[in-house]
């Protein structure tokens, strides 16, 4: 019967992906981008024709001349392939280029009579990181010596100062997510503005140029937006070749194409705006981890998910290599975006690392760094999917009523019973507060529960073991002894429950001689360990969708950024 139900449940996941494909061809995608000559507009169409093997989409080429006309085009394009509204992605780094302006005016005064479908522009900046990685690799045959050396980033298309100060503050944004990896002495952007009469439209590059060798720093000059390219020869880095070597500047012409990371931002920013459901969202699970029997007991815990769900484990401490690997599998079994559901005490544990990983926050603190090469940060996984991570259990309800049923299996006399809540703890004194008031919480909301079903216990602590640290757990292992000696007093019971997502802990040798009942078991398995994986992804999907929480959900943990998350 099992093997039937998997058999089905197969038949019906590659049947409901072959209707999402079909609904997803209800949206078509515009892509915009700047006349770059031949050579350049060649490379994007290398790019375009990768990413269109999963969209509806036309790519539109912009001219001062012709925009609307090569609009109406590929709005007609996608409208032949089924597409009943249409999404404009621009293919600009910066929003600022006047070619863009010129489209987005088109756009606005010409809509009616381009097409009858509902156009809508997007502003979603989803998938930056993969632009930046880019540069990342550009940068990886240039920079020998970071700290002697400035990063200029050169763009094309301003008319005024105005323009040129806007294009190049969005620069910015691109070359932040590349600070950690190459800490350059000095950042530059600049945007040439267009040839103008009696002015050089180098200048700005030659003052970037000068301020680094006054300041005795090697220029990096990197090329950095879809700029112009008939060819080889008409370039803007054939242009600017000689110029740089008159600064002993470091530079190879290489600009943003041709890269696959092209295709991949355009897809991601695309599943940004499709509509995510069950069937297309991939579901990295992300406990812990430890042997076999403590994985088991978590993949059991989930097994009517797995079902349900595009589901892929990646058990451990938010280990990038172990994240590339599920989000590939899940990839391959055609997710369009895909959450990282952290499982984890804390709300904090590990998300840092989690979000720079999938390109969802800037720079890494120093902590995470050991989860790259030799200290540096790990690298960031490059996907088209759209990318989220939520969990940690923080003081959820449905854990505390778990914890209940645990006390509930071994309780006796719950009039003479006092249950100790006992979780892993961590050494900052902050979030170990913010652990013990989660406690204070779960353990409150037990006593109510067990009032309702008439089960009266004598009391509920909790306290943490701080358990990694040797000077903070012997004080807090002395404590707890005596807090479970005090609950065995005048007849009394202390009945020890580890407040932990499955069973582990070192409490039975921390305890070793007292007199207490036990079980610790930990919140998974469990009906409302189900029930709570299963709001995270529900609450993922409403993300992905830009909807309200769904109906239902009874605890959304809020985000609390601690120096140090715990470990377990």
């Amino acid at each position: 019967m099992g093997l039937f139900r998997k058999i089905l449940a197969c038949q019906l996941l590659a049947f409901a992906l072959t209707v999402a494909a079909d609904k997803a061809y209800e949206t078509g995608f515009l892509i915009v981008a700047p006349d770059r000559g031949f050579m350049g507009n060649e490379e994007l169409r290398d790019a375009f024709e990768e990413y269109r093997k999963q969209f509806n989409a036309a790519l539109v080429f912009a001219t001062r001349e012709e925009t609307e006309r090569f609009l109406k085009e590929g709005l007609s394009q996608v409208h032949a392939a089924g597409a009943k509204r249409v999404v404009v992605l621009p293919l600009f780094l910066s929003l600022h280029h006047p070619m863009w302006k010129h489209i987005e005016t088109t756009l606005s005064n010409k809509t009616s009579s381009l097409t009858d479908l509902s156009i809508t522009i997007s502003q979603k900046h989803t998938g930056t990181y993969l632009i930046s990685e880019i540069l990342s690799d550009r940068l990886e045959g240039l920079s020998k010596n970071p700290s002697k050396e400035m990063l200029i980033l050169v763009a094309q298309g301003a008319r005024d100062d105005q323009e040129a100060a806007l294009i190049s503050e969005d620069m910015k944004r691109y070359r932040a997510y590349i600070e950690d990896r190459y800490p350059f002495a000095g950042y530059m952007e600049v945007a040439l503005k267009d040839r103008q009469r009696g002015a050089s439209p180098w200048k700005s590059l030659e003052d970037a140029l000068a301020s680094a060798q006054a300041k005795k720093l090697q220029p990096i000059v990197v090329p950095f937006d879809f700029g112009w390219k008939a060819d080889g020869m008409m370039s803007l880095g054939a242009r600017l070749k000689s110029l740089i070597q008159k600064y002993g500047g470091v530079f190879d012409g290489q600009d943003l194409t041709p890269h696959p990371n092209v295709a991949l931002w355009l897809a991601q920013r695309s599943n940004a705006h499709l509509p995510i459901t069950p069937e297309n969202l991939g579901v990295v699970f992300m406990p812990h981890g430890a042997n076999y029997n403590w994985n088991r007991r978590m993949m059991d815990a989930i097994g009517s998910h797995q079902l349900r769900y595009i589901i892929e484990p990646a058990f451990g401490m938010g280990d990038p290599f172990l994240m590339e690997r599920a989000v590939r599998k899940l990839e391959q079994r055609g997710a369009r975006a895909i959450v990282v559901v952290r499982v984890f005490s804390l709300e904090s544990s590990f998300r840092e690392v989690t979000e720079y990983v999938l390109g969802l926050q800037e720079r890494l603190g120093h902590a995470g760094h050991g989860h790259g090469n030799h200290g540096k940060p790990p690298q960031r996984i490059r996907t088209s999917c759209a990318l989220f991570t939520l969990g940690g259990v923080e003081a959820s309800p449905l854990f505390a009523e778990a914890l209940l049923d645990r006390a509930l299996e071994v309780s006796k006399e719950p009039k003479k019973e006092t249950i100790i809540l006992l979780a892993h703890g961590t050494d900052d004194e902050e979030a170990n507060k913010h652990w013990e008031n989660n406690l204070a919480i779960i353990a409150s909301h037990m006593q109510t529960v067990a009032h309702l079903k008439a089960r009266h216990f004598r009391d509920i602590q909790f306290a943490t073991w701080r358990e990694d640290w040797p000077e903070l757990r012997e004080k807090a292992i002395h404590n707890i002894r005596a807090m479970v000696q005090r609950a065995s007093e005048d007849g009394g019971t202390a009945i020890v429950i580890p407040a932990r997502t499955t069973r582990g802990g070192r409490e039975e040798d921390w305890l070793e001689g007292l007199s207490y009942v036990y079980n610790g078991k930990g919140f998974a398995p469990h009906p409302m360990f189900e029930r709570w994986v299963d709001e995270q992804i529900r609450i993922a999907i409403a993300h992905f969708n830009n909807q309200p929480l769904p109906a239902g959900i009874i605890s959304v943990p809020k985000p609390i950024h601690h120096r140090h998350p715990e470990r377990h």
